[in-house]
Order: C-alpha cells, then structure tokens, then sequence
C-alpha cells in the first residue's frame, strides 16, 4: 500500500484543519473482475490497516473520498484494461511480458511510460523516457 499527505507539506491541498490522504494499492488489469465487490473488501482492509498502524479509527474521520478502479482508469485514460503498469504487472515474468519501446512495424513509433519498459514508478518511467530520448537524438 503506498500512502501519500501532500498537505502535510502543501497545506492548501486540503481544507484548513483537515488531510488529504491518497492511498493506492496494485491490483490487476480489468479482466471483468467483480469490482464493486473487491473495492468494498479492499477499502475495508485499507482502513483496518491504517486504523490498527495508527491506533486510532480512521474511517469515521472520512469526510470525502473517490475511488480510482481499473474500469475508471481505463475510462479517463484510455488505458488499455485501466491497467497503470501494462498488462502484465503482478507475477515473475512481469518485466519479460512488458510492451517494447519500439514498434518493430512502424518506423519510428516510440513508446515510454509506466505501462512499457523498463516498468512503472517514477524512477522506471524516467528511464523508459531515456532509453527513447537517446533513440531519437
């Protein structure tokens, strides 16, 4: 679970006296998985954690939230299946599996990002960037 505060340094982020806290766990690819129902279960494990990490219930302190699932992703992005991390992001032949930066039919077609090469998160995008930039130049 990845857990981020931005007003803890930008407090303009969230109403005076409040938080905004973003929380994102990996889940797979929207393969026609029952997602309201896995939304209730993670939401409920996501809290229980947080709650018993920090010894304090942290659902009744929830004034507002929004849910990103795959089905929303693939929806505002375009993302094929939602996926943030390409099609194949939660086994051992992951990184094998990833799309290539290159199209190997059309000339000059680069692909970069999370979804691609080398892999998600800022670091591995930046690098999928740089592998493309030095193509290019």
């Amino acid at each position: 679970m990845y857990l981020n505060i931005s007003s803890k340094y930008k407090p303009d982020d969230a109403p005076q006296s409040c938080e905004n806290w973003f929380t994102m766990i990996n889940v797979p690819a929207n393969t026609g998985q029952n997602w309201d129902k896995l939304i209730v279960a993670a939401r409920q494990h996501i809290l229980t954690k947080l709650s018993r990490i920090l010894g304090q219930d942290i659902g009744s302190l929830i004034i507002s939230e929004s849910i990103l699932d795959p089905r929303s992703i693939e929806s505002k992005t375009s993302s094929y299946q939602g996926s943030l991390y390409g099609t194949s992001s939660n086994n051992q032949f992951a990184a094998f599996l990833r799309h290539a930066n290159k199209a190997s039919q059309i000339k000059n077609l680069y692909f970069c990002g999370g979804s691609v090469h080398p892999g998600g998160g800022i670091p591995l995008c930046l690098l999928s960037a740089k592998i493309v930039s030095d193509w290019i130049a």
